[in-house]
């Protein structure tokens, strides 16, 4: 998203999205950057009666006391603007991040984004560009009122003195065109200072997450030099950004001064002769300082369309289809800082049949696998190291991409995997679970209406039971950042709890065990496969998982070596626990 008319369009979509409110702020800030016309006006009056050469009619006293009345009501205008304008953009700012979060969490396949790499790069993109999109916007106003006071400003002047106005005009101009000269350098500076932000972000949040790994290698000091390479960096291109946009700014100033040097080198003779007055020169003197601002937010309005070009296409690129314009889809934000009700749970599905025909991943990890999950059954995936099986657990919920083959659910075929695949239907628990920063209740209900039976059912299940009487705030303990509170196989056991409580017809189990105490595990397991109120498809290497499953999957290479019990393996040679 390049080119400029895109962008502009992204600019309208947001402003159709609350229109009432962006009219009634457009028009409050236009009435505040047109009053001065007014004021300008009443200055020529004021020095011209106290000259002896005002209108008739008023004097002093009554023309100070109209002065005041224009400027009490610009302020009155101006704190409307504000509160009405806020409201506007604290919504829309909210609404934009809302949709780049659900294009991240999305199922079905066409409302997805694509993924973010890490979460601090998108951090620039969720606070940054967002706001540079709102700016731009919020500029148009600003164009709108000060063109609008520009107008009326040149027809007094050019009544006053034609000459004068057309010098006055030239050096405006020239910031115009300077500036658009310079958007393009703009565009670039900011680009590239974005990107050193997200590389400084990105980096500070791999480094936060492998402090072990860093420590275990020695490499502090490594990894400290490449911090400070990246923020040298970063430090470098905010600079040049600030100090091409403080540049611009000034020069923008500095026509001001020059055309009041003008102004006043020019009327000097006028003045002398008396076709000049001073009200006049109060009159320019007023309207000039004004109508700096028309090549400042016209220059800016330019800067700005080069920032939210690049706004736009970083959005872009989380966004389905690439489309920025996709951020301003509708949807309900809150604004009054309560929590939204929790989510009503919906009956709970019979455990699921499912069917793989032919199935695999686009990219051959896979292939070729038939296989059938009867309903309540406990299968177990195992094999070597790379032999497939997280591959094809991901595939089966449709989050590794295009698939081949044919799944079925309950004898319909499925189209939309990753759609499909979600609770109440179906609960995965990855290799590596991640909790939120919240309390053990909000981690397992995750928004959804659940009762304290179900609850303890679900902690139960997940033999979390014992950990959660250690707990001094029980289910209110708050967990921490990815629950670094809990141990590795209370992590594993709290995230099983989780998927229990959305009572799903398929409960996928990514090496649920790993952290687990051999004692623990069979625990585990056994309680899994004894409820029996959901199909089960395990990843596992472990005993406790395969003298328990109803058949074993052996997978090789991303195919199906062998299947059936334990003692059906062994009898044909194939021993899982044998290695």
């Amino acid at each position: 998203m390049s080119a400029t008319p895109p962008t502009w369009r992204i600019g309208a979509a947001i402003v159709r999205r609350r229109p009432g409110r962006f009219g009634a702020g457009a028009a409050l800030w236009t009435v505040f950057f047109a009053l001065p016309a007014a004021v300008g006006l009443l200055l020529q009056a004021v020095f011209d009666t106290i000259a002896g050469r005002g209108p008739a009619g008023l004097d002093v006293p009554t023309l100070l006391a109209l002065l005041a009345a224009v400027e009490a009501t610009r302020l009155v205008v101006f704190l409307g603007g504000i509160v009405v304008f806020t409201g506007w953009w604290v919504r829309l700012e909210t609404l934009l991040r809302a949709n780049l979060l659900r294009a991240q969490l999305a199922s079905r396949r066409r409302a997805q984004g694509a993924p973010v790499r890490s979460a601090p790069e998108a951090i620039p993109v969720f606070r940054d560009d967002v706001d540079d999109l709102l700016r731009f916007v919020d500029l148009w106003i600003d164009l709108v009122g000060v063109a609008l006071f520009a107008g009326i400003a040149l027809a007094v002047m050019a009544r006053v003195d034609a000459v004068l106005a057309l010098v006055v005009v030239l050096p405006l101009t020239l910031v115009t065109v300077v500036t658009g000269v310079l958007a393009e350098r703009i565009r670039r500076v900011r680009r590239r200072d974005r990107e050193a932000t997200a590389a400084v972000t990105g980096f500070l949040g791999s480094a936060y997450a492998s402090v072990l790994a860093l420590k275990v290698a020695g490499a502090e000091e490594h990894a400290v030099a490449r911090l400070r390479a990246l923020n040298a960096r970063r430090r470098r291109t905010a600079v040049a950004d600030r100090v091409l946009g403080e540049a611009v700014e000034a020069f923008s100033g500095s026509s001001v001064d020059l055309a009041i040097g003008l102004v006043l080198l020019l009327a000097a003779s006028s003045m002398r002769e008396g076709t000049f007055t001073v009200g006049d020169l109060a009159l320019f003197t007023s309207y000039l300082t004004s109508l700096a601002m028309l090549p400042h937010v016209g220059g800016l309005l330019l800067a700005r369309l080069r920032h939210a070009q690049v706004s736009a296409t970083r959005m872009g690129a989380l966004l389905p289809g690439a489309d920025a314009r996709a951020a301003v889809a509708p949807q309900r934000v809150r604004l009054d800082g309560s929590p939204p009700a929790p989510r009503a749970r919906p009956p709970r599905p019979a455990p699921a049949e499912v069917a793989l025909d032919g199935f695999g991943t686009a990219d051959g990890r896979v292939a070729d696998v038939d296989l059938r999950l009867a309903p309540g059954s406990f299968t177990v995936l195992c094999g070597a190291v790379g032999s497939g099986k997280s591959s094809l657990v991901r595939a089966l919920l449709g989050l590794a991409g295009a698939t081949a083959g044919v799944v079925r659910w309950n004898g319909e075929e499925v189209d939309d995997l990753a759609a499909h695949m979600t609770p109440p239907r179906c609960a995965y628990v990855p290799q590596v679970p991640r909790l939120f920063s919240a309390t053990l209740r909000e981690n397992l209900t995750v928004g959804l209406a659940t009762s304290e039976a179900s609850l303890g059912a679900a902690l139960h299940g997940a033999a979390f039971t014992e950990d959660l009487a250690t707990m001094q705030e029980g289910l209110d303990t708050l967990l921490g950042p990815r629950g670094v509170r809990l141990s590795g196989g209370q992590l594993q056991r709290a995230a099983t709890g989780r998927a229990l409580v959305a009572a799903p017809a398929l409960l996928v189990l990514d090496d649920l065990s790993s952290a687990l105490d051999a004692a623990t595990e069979r625990e585990v397991w056994s309680r899994i496969a004894d409820e029996g109120r959901a199909t089960v498809l395990a990843v596992s290497h472990r005993a406790g998982a395969l003298e328990r499953a109803d058949q074993i999957v052996v997978l090789d290479g991303g195919r199906v070596r062998a299947v059936g019990t334990l003692e059906e393996l062994r009898a044909t040679g194939c021993d899982p626990l044998a290695g």
